[in-house]
């Protein structure tokens, strides 16, 4: 096997239950022939660690969180070097579905929707790095909270340029995710995009539709400084919700029509409802963000959908826009570094998460860094 010689054991942050957070030692095995170990560099917090935490979504516990994960090559099996053409030391971004390859929906290339990570199968866990394989799951390294993970042979994994810096690289995953709705609306060059929800994924669909070649980006929230750092990331204007019917300042924005496409990405049903209010007749709407379970939404039937033939697109994880995100990521069309507004140590993810929810320090986005236990301020 290739590499130098791995520590026994990793730290890792480990859910046990719901609303509990601890961290544990886990050892650390040697990747077999088809696999790697992967040092964790940089992880973003996302909702969706939330949502878990709270037990909004499922029973993956113990669960150790963190899906927005990019590091280096640690360890690596000599079939798995051959097949990736890796190295120890090489920069990488995995994916966080682990696609079995064989079912019909992975077969058509939309492994986002693998069978074997549906709940509806009745498999006792899913595939989801960091969201639902328990760490009872021999090795109980699957999550990105941790010094290390273990990345299996049928996972996805993407080389980074080296000269990349990690503060950038974290935001693979989320401008991934961007990247994929903005690819479900099927944006094309000269059409106007509204995006809802200037949160991180929603700024970065809003530089990923500049980066589409659309013409006129719109971004709608209601938290002013975000609207205003949307500005910097490809929007030509902004609309605060709170201020003004949307309806009316997208339309004056884009000379009387409506938009082309809209993706919401704010994660909540109001959001939803306003997108189909947004788009022209014909036009594309990307539902992107979650909502949680049992949240149901309403739409009118015919005023609303039926008699303006408007395409309803979801868009689930990630798949197929690690690429895009990479190279947009590599090129820095944009600050992206400015979006990672705080850092936070294994040792501190709880105060982390209070910072995001009680929106402390004009917090964005903020990432965990397993090279630490409390980060020095």
């Amino acid at each position: 096997m290739p590499g130098t010689a791995l520590p026994p054991t990793s730290r890792q942050v480990v859910f046990p239950s719901a609303g509990v957070i601890e961290t544990a030692e886990q050892p650390l095995p040697a990747p077999g022939p088809d696999d790697l170990i992967l040092r964790v560099a940089l992880v973003g917090v996302c909702a969706t660690d939330q949502h878990l935490l709270a037990g909004h979504i499922g029973d993956p516990f113990p669960l150790v969180p963190g899906h927005e994960f990019v590091g280096e090559v640690a360890a690596i099996g000599d079939a798995a070097a051959e097949a990736r053409g890796l190295a120890v030391g090489d920069h990488v971004a995995v994916e966080m579905l682990l696609p079995c390859q064989v079912c019909a929906r992975c077969r058509e290339g939309r492994y986002n929707l693998c069978e074997a990570d549906d709940p509806a199968s009745g498999l006792p866990h899913g595939r989801q790095l960091g969201v639902n394989i328990p760490r009872t799951v021999a090795p109980g390294l699957w999550g990105g909270y941790a010094e290390h993970l273990f990345v299996p042979r049928e996972a996805v994994v993407h080389r980074l340029p080296d000269a990349l810096p990690w503060q950038r690289a974290v935001l693979t995953e989320p401008l991934a995710v961007a990247c994929r709705a903005i690819a479900r609306g099927r944006v094309a060059p000269g059409e106007s995009v509204v995006v809802i929800g200037p949160g991180p994924v929603g700024i970065l669909a809003a530089a990923a539709a500049r980066s589409a070649g659309a013409g006129r980006v719109i971004v709608v929230g209601t938290r002013a400084n975000r609207l205003e750092l949307a500005m910097r990331f490809g929007a030509d204007a902004v609309v605060n919700s709170r201020e003004t019917d949307p309806v009316d300042a997208v339309s004056s924005a884009l000379g009387g029509r409506l938009a082309d496409v809209v993706i919401e990405i704010a994660g909540a049903t109001a959001a939803q409802q306003q997108a189909v209010r947004l788009v022209r007749r014909g036009g594309r709407v990307v539902l992107a963000g979650a909502c949680g379970a049992n949240a149901p939404v309403t739409f009118l039937a015919d005023e609303e959908l039926l008699t303006r033939e408007i395409d309803l697109l979801p868009s689930f994880l990630s798949a197929g826009g690690f690429e895009p995100a990479i190279r947009m990521l590599e090129r820095g069309d944009f600050d992206y570094e400015s979006l990672v507004t705080h850092r936070f140590g294994l040792g501190e993810v709880r105060a982390a998460y209070d910072v995001i929810e009680r929106r402390d320090g004009g917090v964005l986005k903020a990432v965990i860094d397993p090279g630490v236990s409390v980060v020095a301020r």
